[in-house]
């Protein structure tokens, strides 16, 4: 399946480019898979945190509903 790419350019220190390089080189992944991959997780990651419900904004429930129906 082929899906439509936008080329993106960014800026990263010369030391990590050149430690990424070699990481991927290592493991025989090319750079561009490995940028997609983390991409994927991140977005993942950051869709199911804003799917959790969070209980700081809930009224606290300091009754039980026996007590409040009597």
């Amino acid at each position: 399946m082929h899906y439509p790419t936008v080329l993106v350019n960014y800026r990263i220190p010369v030391s990590l480019k050149r430690d990424f390089e070699d990481a991927c080189r290592r493991l025989n992944v090319p750079m561009t898979a490995q940028i997609n991959l983390l991409i994927r997780q991140f977005v993942r990651e950051q869709k199911r945190e804003r799917q959790q419900p969070t209980d700081s904004f809930e009224p606290l429930n300091f009754y039980s509903t026996e007590e409040i129906n009597t």
